[in-house]
């Protein structure tokens, strides 16, 4: 008799830390409720690999709870309570935050044992299982939302932008400038900013519609988590024009404008609620 299905979902993302030669020092799976989170605590390790060394063998283990709450603003404290991180090291976990389905952990135990081919790991997991007496079957769905390449003078970031109403692809490239070098660091904090300021413009947006037609109150929670919104996209801006004014960046097609998104929401949101405010003003 079958069970009923097990859906396990995160974002991941692995950190190869590389030598002075080239040669991988040491590598870590960040897995995350959302991409931003993943970027970013992504951003901190490779900024302290790069400052201090390997992560692993230091005297003093390096800070990821410090870490994580550096990056953490209280936008995302106030509005996301199901917030998440973990982050694995050789297939063990080495730092947690917030509650994730334990099956991901099963998964980094058996990718450490077949590093480079996600695929192969998911029918070991099946194997472990079966041999536990507990034979499942793992449908594996995944897609490709960031992509980063950097070298000694540039760095190239393709990210998938993926709304209910549409999904875009957009790339930056970023050039050293003067004495100001191009870092991962950077990139990958600047891809967060870009990712989690679509994701609050496209909510502000749906809310700036819902109170429209008068689906919501002012000063309802929605409505607060939009005002608050606002005030973190200012953040987010700021943060992107200070990557834009230290370095030479182009954008394809085009810079997503966050003012954009919130007024293709809004239509988003007209055409979804519109019919139903319609119906019940019958």
């Amino acid at each position: 008799m079958g069970g009923h299905p097990l859906t396990a979902v995160s974002n991941r993302l692995a950190v190869p830390l590389r030598d002075a030669r080239g040669k991988i020092a040491e590598t870590f799976i960040v897995r995350a409720q959302n991409m931003h989170i993943c970027l970013r605590m992504a951003a901190k390790i490779v900024q302290t690999y790069g400052r201090a060394g390997p992560l692993m063998v230091r005297a003093a283990p390096f800070d990821f709870e410090g870490a994580y709450d550096s990056f953490t603003e209280d936008h995302e404290r106030k509005f996301n309570p199901d917030r998440w991180v973990a982050v694995y090291h050789a297939g063990k976990l080495v730092f947690e935050s917030g509650t994730r389905h334990p099956f991901l952990d099963v998964i980094e135990k058996c990718d450490a044992k077949n590093p480079g081919n996600y695929d192969e790991s998911v029918h070991v997991a099946e194997d472990m299982f079966a041999k536990m007496g507990k034979p499942i079957t793992i449908n594996h769905d995944s897609n490709i939302g960031f992509v980063i390449t950097v070298g000694r003078d540039n760095g190239r970031c393709g990210l998938i932008l993926r709304n209910p109403n549409k999904r875009t692809t957009f790339n930056f490239i970023a050039e050293d400038k003067g004495e100001n070098k191009v870092t991962i660091t950077q990139c990958l904090v600047v891809a967060a900013a870009y990712l989690e300021g679509i994701q609050i413009a496209f909510h502000i947006g749906m809310t700036n519609e819902k109170l429209r037609l008068g689906l919501i109150t002012r000063y309802s929670d929605d409505d607060k988590r939009a005002d608050s919104g606002r005030r973190r996209l200012g953040r987010l801006n700021a943060e992107i024009r200070n990557f834009e004014n230290s370095l030479d960046v182009r954008y394809r097609p085009e810079k997503p404008e966050f003012s954009t998104v919130v007024i293709d929401a809004e239509y988003f949101a007209r055409d979804l609620y519109a019919p139903q405010k319609l119906v019940e003003g019958e």
